[in-house]
């Protein structure tokens, strides 16, 4: 079977909430079935055939062609199969995914891989505010899974991050990795103000010294030699990313943080 594939034929005027498409709920309904699912944009409920050019019939592969940054919620609470979108995303990608796989030609909106817990998000351009966070007034962001950035995201990535690993091949902006409870945000460009705010525990790993320097929260424990990088970095072998091809750093200077809270977090920057 060919890919399951929606081609946006109109210009939105309102976001378009895309949650019903994927794998986990598009199983068992026929073409038909698929074409007259109602999707919500504004006031609106528009039936799927209306706003898209639809063919092939494998829901384990789904594919957004002509895709728009009005597209909200693709992927949502996916467990299983492939999504392949050739333009930009909206919001809320990703959000909840267990399992599977989503790639995205273009750039995405706010809550990229908000509160994810499994799968794999690879990105070919940029990623707006809150990557892997949590929503608002929520205090568990990701708890598991890989995305992978190829350009730059915007604030607070890793808001509240409990787990998994957030790969960024750009720049990071302001407040990266604040309230960060675990996981790991690697980071191969510069990184914004106020890096590690009030960060609990989790690994923030940079390739240079940030250009606004390591807040006084942080105390400098000196340069090390540490036996997990080497293994961490062997694990990026398999990626789809450009950490795939760096050596393990062989000295860091590592600073823990953040002391105004339980102060178990660490910034590791290569020497």
């Amino acid at each position: 079977m060919s890919a399951l594939t929606l081609k946006l034929k109109v210009e939105l005027q309102q976001r378009l909430d895309c949650s019903p498409l994927t794998a986990d709920k598009l199983a068992g309904k026929s073409p038909a079935d698929i074409a007259a699912i109602e999707l919500v944009s504004g006031r609106l409920s528009i039936p799927v055939a209306e706003l898209f050019e639809i063919s092939g019939e494998d829901i384990t592969d789904i594919r957004f062609e002509n895709s728009s940054a009005k597209l909200d919620h693709i992927g949502h609470a996916m467990s299983h199969g492939r999504i392949t979108i050739n333009g930009d995303a909206g919001a809320y990608l990703g959000q909840f995914m267990s399992g599977g796989q989503i790639e995205i030609t273009g750039n995405t909106f706010i809550y990229t891989g908000c509160e994810m817990k499994g799968g794999q998000i690879k990105i070919n351009g940029n990623a707006g505010d809150f990557v892997g966070a949590a929503r608002s007034g929520y205090k568990n962001g990701m708890t598991g899974g890989t995305i992978i950035v190829s350009g730059n995201t915007g604030q607070r990535t890793g808001d509240h991050m409990r787990r998994g690993m957030i790969l960024i091949e750009g720049n990071a902006g302001d407040y990266c990795g604040s309230r960060m409870v675990s996981g790991t945000i690697a980071v191969l460009g510069d990184v914004g103000k106020h890096l590690g705010y009030a960060m609990k525990r989790g690994t923030l790993l940079l390739t240079k010294m940030p250009k606004y320097g390591i807040s006084a929260n942080f105390n400098d424990c000196g340069s090390h030699t540490l036996a997990f990088l080497p293994l961490m970095f062997a694990s990026f072998k398999k990626l789809d990313s450009q950490f795939a091809h760096i050596d393990s750093f062989s000295r860091v200077q590592r600073y823990a943080g953040d002391i105004g809270g339980i102060g178990m977090g660490e910034i590791l920057v290569k020497i």
